[in-house]
């Protein structure tokens, strides 16, 4: 399996899928609501943006 540079992956769980914070190992929080048991489009769709923005802020920290 690939090495993956995503801090937010789409993993299935037991009631749909789960954003998981690759940092912490745990669910993602969205104003403090584990994304848990969301659709795979949803879950998708929202990993997509959280990665989007931690790029954008490690872009920041660097310069």
């Amino acid at each position: 399996m690939p090495a993956t540079t995503e801090r937010f992956i789409v993993r299935p769980d037991r009631e749909g899928f789960a954003i998981i914070d690759m940092w912490t190992g745990e669910p993602a929080l969205i104003a403090m609501t584990p994304q848990t048991g969301i659709s795979e489009e949803d879950a998708q769709h929202t990993a997509q943006l959280l990665n989007r923005r931690a790029l954008a802020s490690d872009r920041t920290v660097r310069q």
